[in-house]
């Protein structure tokens, strides 16, 4: 029995192996054609014999197109020398592959990165038949790093040149770059800086604390005296520590920003020193307003020891009453250090606390608090003292219960309703509306506050003062 059995001119078995070179070309043309990597095969002398549809992609042109090229016809011409030299190396027979970057000239123009792969294909002799390479387009990948470099070099050039400190640490806390601003706010050098740890080597409490916020997630800040380590020279500096994220929100370090507010704080303090001595001097004006106010009372009290004349006493003690009511407010004043401005409740509590009318009882009912000026509570010390004087005066004899409403009925309004449970108006108007206390009511209500007065028709006496509030 024959070993091999003829069959058409061939024997079976070199059928069969012609059908699987086929196939096997077959499958390499396909591979060739459908890769995502631009292949081509490359004729010694440069020219493309076959090239596949992702190079056309790369390089915008036609395969027909291609083919009627050589490489070095679409290569920058500033790289022209590096195929060239790789091309004399494969043909002296020194190099069997090799590896580059190069830019080609796509089709409209612009100049495409490309990493290209080549090996030899030998013929049986050994001597090279042609070329089999592989591009891979990197132009994004270069523009990428370009723009990188570009980052890199802006925040090195912000790093360097801003006039404020600036430090870099990792996860960590130990603190990887610093600018020469910083190191000299903190009077070293930056290599004795880089490298030291926040969680250990900074002693101030406060600032190992802000930094240790920004290494949870969270804006740190610290503000304090420093003392420098050459010349023990003392700086204020104020910082903001701020985390770094990196995948998944993860604290990977954190920058640190350092001002030198020196001359600031050493203005704020001279400020505050000059605004204390101010105050102090306020103070001592307010005093000495207070004590010479109750220095005339005291005059005025002589003169009513030394009188006998009823109607002129009279007119004395309501002349210490509104002097009385005026001293408060300075006392008021000097005792809550606020020299602008007066509390209207605690004023009015006070003024009346230091009448002596058995008689009379109170119902005070202050809405809302609101800080007068001072002017301004003078005012309504002397309107509030003559209201209360005229009750006691019209209902002598009688238990009288004197109330006392302040109400802000809008943002602009204040107002205050004074009423007693007396005899009313309609008995005592023939004096009352004609005496020098309503008078003297009448004036300080429309020139000092620049408000109205109006008379209610209540069961006894009742009044509504109206006026706008201080502005702030």
């Amino acid at each position: 029995m024959p070993f091999l059995e003829k069959k058409g001119g061939l024997t079976s078995d070199t059928a069969v192996l012609h059908n699987e070179l086929r196939q096997s070309h077959s499958e390499l043309l396909q591979i060739f054609e459908e890769s995502h990597i631009g292949m081509a095969v490359v004729s010694l002398d440069g020219k493309w014999i076959r090239v596949n549809r992702h190079l056309c992609s790369i390089l915008g042109y036609t395969k027909e197109e291609l083919i009627s090229k050589k490489f070095n016809d679409v290569t920058h011409p500033e790289d022209l020398s590096l195929g060239a030299n790789k091309m004399k190396e494969i043909i002296q027979g020194t190099l069997e592959s090799f590896e580059l970057e190069k830019r080609y000239i796509h089709k409209d123009g612009h100049v495409v990165h490309v990493l290209l792969n080549s090996s030899v294909i030998k013929n049986l002799d050994g001597s090279p038949k042609y070329l089999i390479s592989q591009t891979k387009d990197v132009t994004a990948l270069k523009e990428s790093v370009l723009a990188l470099k570009l980052s890199e070099e802006k925040f090195r050039l912000l790093f360097e040149k801003a006039p404020i400190g600036i430090t870099h640490f990792d996860k960590d806390g130990t603190i990887t770059m610093v600018n020469q601003v910083l190191a000299d706010m903190l009077g070293s050098c930056r290599d004795k800086i880089i490298g030291l740890n926040t969680r250990v080597n900074i002693k101030n409490e406060n600032q190992r604390d802000a930094f240790e916020a920004a290494l949870s997630g969270k804006i740190g800040s610290f503000e304090g005296e420093y003392t420098s380590i050459t010349g023990g020279k003392t700086s204020y500096l104020k910082a903001v520590y701020a985390p770094l994220f990196g995948l998944g929100n993860s604290v990977v370090g954190g920058i640190g920003i350092t001002e030198n507010i020196t001359a600031e704080k050493s203005q704020e303090n001279k400020l505050i020193t000059s605004l204390h001595e101010k105050e102090l001097l306020l103070k001592e004006v307010y005093h000495r307003v207070k004590n010479n106010l109750q220095i005339i009372i005291s005059l005025i009290n002589i003169q009513i020891n030394e009188s006998t004349d009823t109607d002129y006493i009279e007119k004395l003690r309501e002349t210490t009453s509104r002097l009385f009511a005026m001293s408060k407010v300075h006392e008021v004043l000097c005792r809550s250090g606020n020299f602008i401005s007066i509390s209207f409740a605690t004023y009015i509590k006070e003024l009346i606390s230091n009448f002596s009318y058995p008689e009379v009882k109170y119902d005070i009912n202050i809405e809302k608090e609101l800080n007068l000026t001072i002017d301004q509570t003078n005012t309504l010390g002397i309107i509030i003292n003559e209201l209360i004087t005229n009750s006691v005066k019209h209902n002598i004899g009688q238990e009288i219960v004197i109330s006392i409403r302040f109400e802000l009925p809008d943002s602009e309004l204040a107002q205050l309703n004074y009423s007693d449970n007396g005899v009313g108006l309609s008995k005592k108007q023939s004096t009352f509306s004609d005496s020098l206390g309503m008078n003297l009511i009448h004036v300080l209500i429309e020139d000092q506050l620049e408000g109205k007065i109006t008379i209610l028709d209540k069961k006894g006496f009742s009044v509504l003062i109206e006026f706008p509030i201080p502005k702030n």
